[in-house]
């Protein structure tokens, strides 16, 4: 084996030390045709609505409280362009549900079972990134989402004869679902993207009537994995 030559080695390794965070840097930097895989947080704020429309609620259940808390995302982005891009999103988060509501007695009113469970949600967006700042794009995001996914409940409800007594007893199987557009704004930097946004919707089981019903929220993802 020939003697290495310490001039030529260090002057290769020098090489490669300074070629290869440029190359390194450019695969990061190089998002079109390329997903990327995230990981996130969310947390969604008191539901903004009319404050007449909480008597007017058809549920028995806060629509505040079952709308608002923290909430963990996981997601995907596919870029056609280097700042175009299409995402879908997957959340999960443990908040309130009512399994069972009963009628006791015409004068006792109602009697609820309130029990927490898992939510899920499903979200499509259609992203853009503007290059305005000198470090960090300004983000515009625009979609659909699929909310409280896996609120199903069992609601009984009495019938009475004319003597107050319980002669039977309707149950249904209902649920919480309903869908929203969802906007959002925010800034990303690498592979880090905070954004604050609303889901609106005029179409959820909540109230008697349609009525706007919008959900303010502020996020924050990471870009874990690329392919």
């Amino acid at each position: 084996m020939p003697p290495i030559n310490p001039t030529l080695f260090m002057k290769n390794l020098f090489l490669i030390l300074f070629i290869l965070p440029y190359f390194i840097l450019a695969q990061n930097n190089s998002r079109e045709k390329s997903f990327f895989f995230n990981l996130g947080a969310e947390f969604r704020i008191t539901p903004i609505h009319k404050s007449g429309d909480q008597a007017m609620a058809t549920m028995f259940v806060s629509p505040d409280s079952q709308n608002a808390g923290p909430v963990l995302n996981l997601g995907v982005d596919y870029y056609f362009t280097k700042n175009f891009s299409f995402g879908f999103v997957s959340s999960i988060r443990y908040d309130l549900l009512t399994t069972q509501i009963e009628t006791t007695a015409p004068s006792d009113g109602t009697n609820s079972k309130i029990e927490r469970g898992l939510l899920y949600g499903y979200h499509f967006n259609l992203n853009y990134r503007f290059a305005v700042f000198k470090k960090g794009d300004l983000l515009v995001c625009a979609g659909w989402s699929l909310l409280n996914r896996n609120s199903e409940y069992v609601r009984t409800e009495s019938i009475y004869d004319k003597d107050g007594q319980i002669i039977d007893s309707n149950t249904n199987i209902d649920n919480y679902n309903f869908s929203a557009n969802r906007v959002s704004i925010g800034y990303g930097k690498g592979r880090s993207k905070l954004m604050m946004g609303m889901y609106i919707s005029r179409n959820t089981k909540y109230f008697s009537e349609k009525t706007t019903f919008m959900i303010p929220f502020v996020s924050y993802s990471f870009d874990v994995v690329k392919l």
